[in-house]
């Protein structure tokens, strides 16, 4: 080009009436990569140009799908620990159920019920025994596992300052066979479904598969108080109530002597009942 051709101070002429050197190259294709944007808005250097070779793309495309590997690799790891966390605490639970499923109960040598049954605790607050105590036995036939029971009962008639005072107790053990549900679930929707008023409840636990406890108070002058604790073991449900009547101004009855002398018989019962 000669220098007529140049235009001021030996430049090229400008095309199109723009100066190339004011010219800004155009983005990349594809346009601005990260983690850099377009330039002026402050996120780092600007990318520079010419744009990356097609062997820096493809060395992105590799960390790339690398990155991705090892992400889906920890997501693989952490999905086998959560399972294993889960499988573990379940096979804790079927450890322990498998633990009290371990009894097996049968009345073949039981003759009589109220053998099983100790009520002398009753004493404590009705000395007097109400006669001798009952008891009943249905042996297994093929249309029923078997059931016995045992009634006793103690009266204050001759003690003195509270002649209505009564204490009473009985013990019920009900068998099943096979995939039966136990009476348990009979019991415990009698008892605690529908409590009446001032009564409580709660979660029998440290004996049998199962349980649960039950007390309630009615009247005023006379006061008429009942104790359950029930529990399913195995093929056998045993429910012991203990029932108080109770004039007023007698000396308070705790709750917690109730439940020690329940929780007691349930487990002579069941010990009584366990083959050998």
């Amino acid at each position: 080009m000669t220098d007529s051709e140049r235009g001021p101070g030996g430049r090229p002429p400008m095309l199109g009436g723009v100066d190339p050197a004011a010219r800004q190259p155009d983005p990349p294709a594809g346009g601005w990569g990260m983690p850099y944007g377009p330039p002026g808005q402050g996120y780092g250097p600007t990318l520079s140009y010419p744009p990356p070779s097609t062997g820096s793309r493809t060395a992105l495309i590799v960390a790339g799908v690398l990155g991705l590997v090892v992400v889906l690799g920890l997501g693989v790891v952490i999905g086998i620990v959560v399972g294993g966390g889960d499988s573990s605490s379940e096979s804790a639970g079927a450890s322990a159920t498998a633990r009290w499923e371990t009894g097996t109960y049968s009345m073949n040598a039981i003759t009589n019920a109220c053998d099983l049954v100790d009520p002398t605790p009753l004493t404590t607050w009705s000395p007097t025994p109400k006669g001798a105590p009952e008891h009943r036995e249905r042996r297994p036939t093929a249309y029923e596992s078997g059931s016995l029971k045992c009634d006793a009962g103690y009266t204050s008639a001759t003690a003195g300052e509270f002649p209505m005072n009564k204490a009473g107790m009985s013990v019920e053990a009900e068998f099943t066979n096979g995939a039966a549900p136990p009476f348990y679930d009979h019991w415990k929707h009698a008892d605690v479904a529908t409590p009446e008023a001032e009564s409580a409840s709660g979660e029998v636990t440290g004996i049998g598969n199962q349980g649960y406890w039950y007390s309630e108070v009615r009247g005023n002058l006379v006061a008429n108080m009942a104790y359950i604790v029930c529990v399913q073991d195995g093929n056998v449900s045993v429910r012991v109530k203990i029932s108080l009547t109770r004039e007023q101004g007698s000396p308070a009855v705790r709750r917690e002597e109730l439940d020690s002398i329940a929780r007691s018989q349930v487990r002579r019962t069941l010990d009584g009942l366990r083959e050998k």
